[in-house]
């Protein structure tokens, strides 16, 4: 006898990965406010380019939520290949950012111009820093994963319709 969908749904809530993603942005949080602090505390000619020096922790963000997804993506549904991802991400505006961020951080060709133009960033000015403001105006790194719950209950939708 097989579990029922409530029963599979319930126990598709129970998300290990995700407490582990907590603890890397946790960390990252602190280094960024250890580092404003400290910046700010000695830039006595306002020559700190925050956008410079905040898009080398947004990376290893972007890059841990990016690994996230895919884990969760995969393992709610069968993924084989890299484009097979498109479909789950494609219709949702800020996961599809996060996947574009991460191609770009990665070099990856699928990170071009045209794509970063449909969010209105340029390659040219800081597209990770301006990425997260648009994940999260205030760049509050725990609301973009508060942001990431929510696409996970949408993908348990998708797989156990009730």
């Amino acid at each position: 006898m097989g579990l029922s969908i409530e029963e599979l749904r319930r126990h598709a809530l129970f998300d290990p990965t995700f407490g582990r993603l907590e603890i890397i942005i946790e960390g990252l949080n602190k280094a960024i406010t250890y580092f404003r602090g400290n910046e700010l505390a000695i830039d006595w000619w306002g020559s700190l380019d925050d956008k410079k020096e905040y898009e080398s922790m947004y990376k290893l963000a972007i890059l841990a939520i990016e690994d996230y997804l895919k884990l969760t993506i995969k393992g709610f549904f069968d993924i084989h290949e890299e484009k097979d991802y498109v479909t789950f991400y494609e219709s949702e505006p800020h996961i599809d950012l996060i996947f574009l961020l991460a191609d770009y951080i990665k070099s990856n060709s699928k990170a071009s111009k045209e794509s970063f133009s449909k969010f209105d960033l340029s390659i040219d000015n800081y597209p990770i820093y301006h990425g997260v403001v648009l994940l999260n105006k205030d760049q509050d790194l725990n609301e973009i994963l508060k942001n990431l719950k929510e696409y996970r209950a949408k993908l348990i939708d998708l797989k156990y319709p009730e």
